[in-house]
């Protein structure tokens, strides 16, 4: 998610807020000085400044259901998420910024609860007292989301957001103790800041660590063990129990300025013109548009070099049927894609074209993917999805065996595709040692067991390294 996209879900949700902050000092004034002061005749004075910071905190809660809440379709997330801390572990496996930002903003949203609630009343300055009043909001909208279908109970977004809710408290406590002036007071604010300090800590060392690692992690791995207490495995599989040496590969991996230069070639080389060159940037891929008649647009993901490029035109002219491979294989050249002469051949459907390389090893080069390309009636090219990649041998490494791997499947170290965690039966139907691209664009080898887990068809990953 763009950090424009989230500002703009935030400012939509503020408006909200601020609404209805609006009606409520409209409610409040009418209830004060027409209802209670002419009506009723009495005379007691409001604390104005506590009556506007409540007010104000009421607006907030708003907004925060409405980021929760208004963003989302009907049915379409319930669930439940018991699982403490998987959604850390679910973030580091996969190490993208998205899932990063949603456990940041999850704390951060919370943040402002504890900073209120302290102002709004002295009794908060109890630490306690404030976290019980994030709990209850926290379970109260888990509670909602998984009954309204807006999302799911997840029990790591209830420790986000007494988390944030601490920070808040943290933060507007050690504001106010050093307003205090008192002498040697330093060990209150440090003890105050501490929750603060530990949190930054934290993440620093998370992202610290992962930079310093040699290669990156696999989003197949699980981010909690399944339950296979009552789980029966069969196989008529002998698995090997020696462990091997294989190589490991790298991606021909991108930045947002690299990629940027390739897409600018790429326009040059077919001779389009730059000047509405519009780049549209995120975390793990950029756009590239050229506005006009007709307008042409290049997706490049970071990670291993892929890329989807389209021309879009006259679409209603008729795709072309039955072309021939080496007209085709000529006519992608002037996009600079030189197939290999292996790649298989097909055409999936009229008009769309595609070529096949699996795993085709070239001295220290490893070539695997996809390319498929339209092709239409009037010679062009419109459409090209590039996802076959050259990966580079980086070195030797040794892996576990079959029957490791096997230990691993048998103590429910593997990711289930959804939530659930009933396992009754597997049987074991093939092992093969294949490849994965990590989040750091190397190519691991991983174990697919092909398996009939609760008689469906399912592919388990079990990392080789």
């Amino acid at each position: 998610m763009r950090t424009s996209e989230i500002i703009n879900i935030i400012k939509i949700n503020f408006l909200f807020g601020i609404i209805v902050v609006l009606v409520l000092s409209i409610i409040t004034c009418i209830g004060y000085f027409i209802v209670y002061k002419k009506i009723i005749g009495g005379s007691k004075k409001i604390n104005k400044r506590q009556i506007m910071i409540v007010v104000i905190f009421i607006g907030y809660i708003c907004m925060v259901i409405g980021v929760t809440f208004l963003n989302r379709g009907i049915g379409a997330y319930r669930g439940v998420n018991l699982h403490f801390l998987s959604t850390y572990i679910e973030a580091w496996n996969s190490f993208n910024t998205r899932n990063w930002q949603f456990i940041i903003l999850n704390i951060l949203i919370f943040a402002p609860i504890g900073i209120l609630l302290p102002i709004i009343n002295k009794k908060f300055y109890n630490m306690l007292w404030t976290l019980f009043v994030g709990l209850i909001i926290t379970v109260i909208i888990e509670c909602l989301q998984y009954l309204t279908g807006l999302g799911i109970f997840d029990l790591d977004d209830i420790f986000n957001n007494i988390l944030g809710t601490a920070i808040g408290y943290s933060i507007i406590m050690s504001i106010t103790e050093m307003l205090r002036k008192k002498k040697n007071n330093r060990l209150n604010i440090f003890m105050y800041l501490f929750p603060t300090i530990v949190t930054l800590a934290i993440f620093i060392g998370i992202f610290a660590y992962y930079n310093l690692r040699e290669f990156g992690n696999l989003s197949s791995s699980y981010n909690y063990r399944v339950n296979m207490r009552n789980a029966e495995i069969f196989t008529d599989l002998e698995l090997n129990n020696a462990k091997a040496e294989v190589p490991i590969y790298k991606a021909p991996t991108y930045n947002r300025e690299t990629s940027k230069e390739f897409a600018i070639d790429f326009y040059e080389n077919l001779n389009i013109k730059l000047d509405s060159f519009e780049e549209i940037a995120y975390s793990d891929t950029s756009i590239y548009w050229i506005r006009g008649e007709p307008s042409y647009n290049i997706w490049v993901n970071y990670l291993d070099g892929s890329y989807r490029y389209s021309k879009i035109s006259d679409l209603n002219k008729e795709k072309a049927v039955d072309v021939e491979n080496d007209i085709l294989i000529k006519k992608l050249e002037q996009y600079a894609i030189y197939v290999p002469a292996n790649a298989t051949f097909s055409s999936p459907d009229e008009g769309n074209y595609k070529w096949t390389v699996d795993m085709e090893r070239v001295g220290d080069f490893l070539v695997n993917g996809i390319l498929s390309c339209t092709y239409y009636n009037d010679g062009e090219i419109k459409y090209i999805s590039n996802n076959l990649v050259t990966y580079k041998k980086v070195k030797d490494i040794e892996i576990i065996s079959e029957v490791e791997a096997y230990e691993k499947l048998k103590t429910g170290k593997f990711k289930l595709s959804n939530l659930s965690n009933n396992v009754n039966t597997i049987f074991i139907a093939e092992v093969i040692l294949d490849y994965m691209l990590d989040s750091k664009g190397f190519f691991q080898p991983v174990y697919l067991f092909h398996t009939l887990l609760n008689d469906e068809d399912t592919i388990i990953v079990i990392p080789a390294i």
